[in-house]
């Protein structure tokens, strides 16, 4: 009976950059275009047009009320009262009050059902005020904060002003209503300054203080603010005039950001610090060393004129890298060693028997399988669904365990999260377990392939070719193993894709369906094991060509 325009709108809605007016606007605006020259005739439909819009245009059908209040009182009372019937009527008096019409505020008041002793005194005091300071009584009780604060500007009373920021966090819309005006933007520009610091946001306040020029405030922000801020807290405190800091101050704050960036491992900025206003060059190269910048480390002594450090500090820094680099790789071997032939195993059991692999700890002995639950690996469809159903419990599938299973609980849940988190031995979580571990161990032999490679051009740099040449043989030997371990795990198509080939359809049976406790658990690792994962990049490590081949 009637022509089907739905899929044709909501193609003309996806065009981009085209903004399509919905069709209920549309037909409103064409039909008010057509009545406007007969309004009288067509009030109601008039009204009614504006407010059936989406949103209701309330203030363009308030706007013809007060039109015609003042062309004729009778079809402004037929008007309000219509437009009343259509809408609810406190919502009404609230626009009304928002467009600063007292007379129409009262008319719609009155068609309410409203005590007038609720509305009468309080339009009575508005129209004792004067206009501005009456708007912005009205933007204050309708929580329109932002306009209200514009008329107290106009109103020219910075103190209210003020106290208005304050009390309704308006700090920055007060200061772009003044950032002409020089002397007032500091005065709020302080006022913001302390509400910063109060929530703890110290860089800013740390800013807004510099700003003003209020370096004693502005250092102590930066401090709070933390390591990341140490270039702004040093400057800031060397430009306090009135009175100039102290030296033992400086060098007090200097030391502690010092040490923060070292535990921040921010070796380069705390080595900076110690050389440029602490003088300690043996610290600054210790933080050098520390973060295997040992070319940095010995330009510093180079340029400092201290020969002597370099056996005592920088040789002892190469050290220090070398074994602990050293001790880093050696568990790396042994973790890959244990954990990627373990990996290996559970993944034949999960094909050989998957059943009894994911049943783990929630079977019992002596416990009946029924008759139609298939237990063959070839069998993979009935042993998928069998799986599944036996954590979820869904009632009607077949084979299903639930009514053998307790009732899922917050407990169960915590205590089989905890399960996985740790990858309990002999349960369904060690190999995802595993699988991440080896993941992370991989990423952070990467991230470390530049901090062994400056290890050893330094340690050939200081005549230490054995132990420059065991450990690139070391990290040689890592990279090799996380390469095929790589390639085990998750190869060109995954272990566990290839095992899952044929679950598709199982899975499908009870995706809709969402366990809780701790069979929710079980079924959230089913659904990740199941999701393909990007294996780990492993790039190649550069050799030192000096050092010779391999041994």
């Amino acid at each position: 009976m009637y022509r089907n325009t739905k899929s044709g709108a909501a193609k003309l809605d996806s065009e981009p950059n085209v903004y399509q007016p919905g069709k209920v606007n549309t037909v409103c605006d064409a039909v008010l275009q057509r009545l406007r020259t007969q309004k009288n005739a067509n009030l109601q439909n008039i009204i009614t047009a504006h407010v059936c819009k989406t949103p209701p245009a309330l203030d363009d059908g308030l706007l013809v009320v007060a039109e015609l209040m003042e062309e004729d009182e009778t079809l402004a009372e037929q008007a309000v009262e219509h437009i009343c019937f259509l809408v609810d009527v406190n919502k009404l008096f609230d626009h009304a009050l928002g467009l600063y019409n007292l007379d129409l505020t009262l008319l719609v008041a009155q068609q309410s059902q409203r005590d007038p002793r609720e509305y009468l005194p309080f339009i009575q005091e508005l129209h004792r005020m004067p206009t501005l300071n009456r708007q912005f009584a009205i933007d204050d009780k309708l929580e329109r904060k932002e306009k209200a604060l514009s008329h107290l500007k106009a109103l020219n009373n910075f103190e209210d002003v003020e106290k208005y920021v304050v009390k309704h966090n308006l700090y920055q819309q007060a200061l772009g209503l003044y950032r002409h005006d020089e002397q007032r933007h500091r005065a709020l520009t302080d006022l913001y300054a302390v509400y910063l610091k109060s929530v703890s946001r110290f860089r800013e306040a740390g800013l807004a203080y510099e700003s003003l020029g209020s370096f004693s405030e502005a250092v102590d922000c930066y401090v709070k603010a933390g390591a990341t801020c140490w270039r702004e807290c040093l400057f800031v405190a060397q430009q306090q005039q009135d009175p100039p800091i102290a030296a033992e101050k400086l060098q007090e704050i200097a030391s502690s950001l010092a040490d923060a960036l070292r535990e921040a491992k921010d070796y380069v900025a705390a080595a900076t610090i110690h050389v440029e206003y602490l003088g300690a060059i043996e610290a600054a190269i210790r933080c050098f060393c520390k973060g295997y910048l040992f070319a940095d480390a010995m330009r510093l002594v180079a340029l400092r004129k201290r020969p002597e450090l370099l056996e005592s500090a920088i040789d002892g820094g190469l050290v220090e890298a070398f074994s602990s680099s050293t001790e880093f790789l050696a568990d790396c071997k042994t973790q890959l060693k244990a954990q990627v032939p373990r990996i290996a195993e559970l993944r034949k059991k999960a094909r050989e028997d998957p059943l009894a692999f994911y049943e783990g700890e929630y079977g019992r002995p002596g416990e009946d399988i029924p008759d139609d639950v298939s237990i063959a690996a070839s069998s993979r469809l009935s042993t998928s669904a069998s799986l599944f159903t036996r954590y979820t419990g869904k009632a009607g599938s077949a084979g299903t365990l639930g009514s053998n299973v307790s009732r899922a609980t917050s407990k169960n849940r915590k205590r089989e999260e905890k399960k996985r988190a740790r990858g309990r031995k002999g349960t369904v979580y060690e190999e995802e377990y595993l699988v991440n571990s080896v993941r992370r161990l991989v990423e952070r032999v990467e991230s470390t392939k530049g901090e062994v490679e400056r290890l050893v051009f330094g340690l050939v740099r200081r005549n230490m070719a054995e132990r420059a040449r065991t450990i690139e043989e070391l990290m040689g030997q890592v990279v090799d193993a996380c390469r095929v371990a790589v390639k085990e795990l998750w190869g060109e198509r995954g272990v566990n894709e290839q095992n899952r080939e044929g679950e598709g359809q199982a899975v499908d049976i009870v995706e809709s369906y969402r366990a809780v406790g701790g069979q929710g658990v079980f079924q959230e690792t089913m659904e990740a094991m199941k999701v393909k994962q990007e294996p780990p990049v492993v790039g190649t490590f550069s050799r030192l060509e000096l050092l010779g081949g391999r041994r």
